[in-house]
């Protein structure tokens, strides 16, 4: 995550970069300002919390908007981005709706599944346009194909997991339960490596899709 968030700050500099890649640098940092307190609430101090798990349930709606958006201004389909649009809001409504049942300080698992199954369609329909215009794209040297494809396999292996942490959590040790938060953390640290493919990618390009 760190090392994303280092290669996403080129970004900034680089005005050649493809549009939809313009401000992405956004998304590791506020990675890192949610991944600092939620490590010290794991591993150091459980003080503060309450605080950590109010960060943590923000950081879903940030997660869902700004990824939904990426993969929105990717769709050139007109009928694809009107359905897209209708998922989009009426996930942000079931995720306001589950924060105000869950509470704030309580770890929002089923915002996070929701959140995340909405992803995987985006990233359906991402592909589907995709693979509609494959002869005309180099998918090793496409920023875009890299980030999706991260998105992909991240929110695949981290609904059944979530779901199973909401299920177990109070059948389960302490260590099991971080056992698989550490598991979702790993599979975001993949994400990242993804991430970081496609900055590399974005770098190099001469000029804006």
């Amino acid at each position: 995550m760190v090392l994303s968030f280092f290669l996403s700050l080129r970004l900034i500099r680089n005005s050649k970069i493809p549009y939809y890649m313009k401000g992405f640098y956004w998304y590791p940092i506020v990675g890192i300002l949610v991944l600092v307190p939620n490590f010290i609430d794991l591993n150091i101090s459980r003080i503060f919390h309450p605080v950590s798990v109010i960060i943590i349930n923000a950081s879903i709606l940030f997660h869902f908007i700004f990824l939904s958006l990426f993969i929105i201004k990717l769709i050139k389909n007109k009928s694809n981005q009107n359905l897209l649009n209708i998922i989009f809001w009426s996930i942000l409504l079931l995720l306001f709706l589950s924060l105000n049942k869950e509470n704030l300080t309580k770890n929002n698992n089923l915002g996070y599944s929701v959140s995340n199954f909405g992803l995987i369609i985006f990233c359906i329909l991402y592909y589907y346009q995709l693979f509609n215009s494959l002869p005309n794209m180099n998918l090793k040297k496409e920023p875009s194909f890299w980030i999706v494809t991260g998105i992909f396999f991240t929110m695949s292996v981290h609904i059944p997991i979530q779901a199973a942490v909401g299920f177990l959590r109070y059948n389960i040790s302490y260590n099991n339960y971080i056992l698989l938060y550490g598991i979702i953390a790993f599979c975001y640290s993949i994400m990242h490596l993804f991430l970081i493919k496609a900055f590399i990618c974005a770098t190099h390009q001469r000029k804006a899709i």
